[in-house]
């Protein structure tokens, strides 16, 4: 699910900084097939808790509880929102769904990671501002390495427009052939 989530993510936001049209009728397919992944992590999610008889655990008061519809809230709306082809069809739509499930799924995990930790140490953990600084540093990285390599490598096709078909002509390439010849040399392709 966040493999496809991360695609449609990062198409629109690539569209939007280097200057390219989004494939929408990709996008769209991957929307799709997103929200059905999602249907399926969400059922099995649910059956997990049913067959471990943990679901009787959403009565106890605490945080969990909050973050855990959080998550599930984050997840389902937007997968109910995929499977209406009236969303699918707006880009914006697809990227706000798609955000907010990314979201849910960074919520699923800092309930794993850190309120399911805490739970079970006992033990309540607030991260220091310099690990904030250096795990933003790191993502900030990570995105000017992608850029660089966007605008240095060919990673996009390039996009041929009628005007830029047919190459101007230089005056040194249409001269150059004579040129060769009344020094004396071989012309190019003679």
């Amino acid at each position: 699910c966040v493999g496809l989530a991360m695609t449609i993510f990062e198409s629109w936001h690539s569209s939007r900084a280097f200057g390219k049209e989004l494939e929408l009728p990709l996008v769209k397919r991957l929307a799709e097939v997103l929200a059905v992944c999602i249907a399926v992590y969400l059922s099995i999610r649910f059956l997990d808790l049913w067959h471990r008889r943990a679901l009787s655990s959403l009565d106890q008061p605490g945080i969990e509880r909050w973050l855990f519809m959080l998550e599930i809230f984050l997840m389902a709306i937007p997968m109910l929102l995929l499977f209406r082809a009236k969303v699918r069809a707006n880009p914006g739509a697809i990227y706000a769904s798609v955000t907010m499930f990314l979201l849910g799924f960074v919520t699923n995990r800092l309930n794993v990671s850190v309120t399911g930790l805490e739970s079970a140490s006992g033990v309540r953990y607030i991260p220091k501002w310099t690990e904030i600084v250096v795990t933003l540093g790191l993502i900030a990285l990570g995105f000017a390495i992608f850029r660089f390599a966007a605008k240095s490598l060919p990673i996009f096709a390039e996009e041929k427009h009628p005007a830029q078909a047919i190459a101007p002509l230089r005056s040194e390439a249409v001269w150059e052939p004579v040129f060769a010849k009344t020094a004396g040399e071989a012309a190019p392709g003679d």
